[in-house]
């Protein structure tokens, strides 16, 4: 218990670097990392899942098996054979993936693949999202899903679908996202440390602006 108001603390505080020099036993930290995760609408809870990706970046050089132990674990738990789905898992796992694409990048379309489990449609859409188009392959499995969500009646999945379509760079996906620029309804969104208050209608113009840039730079070279 004391342990994990030690990182509660620590999180609230901005002071990631501080959490590898309290707990040498990263397995110790990865797994109460883990338990911060549960509660959204907690900024805590956020800051746990980018520490859980910072740690395994700093790690994947010479404890590559650790790192990939991890995501077999958070896997695990997102199965049903677990005996309970980890609801925030899909996120930590884009963490992983955004922060070590080499070693995990394998991982990327599997993260996608658990879209159609509703409870986690919205979590793998900003995982999506912050992964980005790290490999052609991970971009033709997960475009489709991306644009399949952009008119989902659920006000946060297609908010974070639209983050999707900017974090991949989907230009076919240009007309949809101009029908959602309006659109008014407001969803919770980390950014920059903290949780926001964003409509759905400014995430998609960010990812519209996104998509019209690098058109311009790919035009450009």
């Amino acid at each position: 218990m004391r342990a994990k108001k030690e990182i509660r603390k620590l999180l609230e505080e901005n002071k990631y670097n501080e959490l590898n020099d309290l707990f040498p036993d990263k397995r110790k930290l990865i797994t109460l990392l883990i338990s911060s995760t549960y509660d959204k609408m907690d900024v805590v809870s956020w800051r746990a899942m980018e520490a859980i990706g910072l740690i395994t970046a700093n790690m994947s050089a010479e404890k590559p098996d650790f790192v990939r132990n991890v995501v077999n674990r958070l896997l695990w738990m997102i199965r049903d054979e677990s005996g309970g789905i980890g609801w925030s898992c899909p996120e930590i796992l884009g963490e992983i993936v955004r922060n070590n694409p080499v070693l995990c990048g394998d991982i990327a379309t599997i993260v996608a693949s658990f879209h159609d489990e509703k409870m986690l449609t919205p979590g793998v859409m900003l995982a999506i999202g912050r992964i980005g188009n790290i490999h052609d392959y991970f971009y033709d499995f997960a475009a489709p899903i991306v644009i399949s969500y952009l008119d989902d009646p659920d006000p946060e999945i297609r908010a974070y679908a639209a983050y999707a379509a900017g974090g991949l760079n989907i230009r076919n996906a240009e007309d949809k996202l101009d029908k959602l620029k309006n659109d008014p309804s407001t969803v919770p969104f980390y950014e920059g440390g903290v949780i926001k208050e964003k409509t759905t209608g400014g995430i998609t113009k960010t990812a519209l602006a996104k998509l019209r840039l690098n058109a311009i730079l790919k035009t450009a070279v």
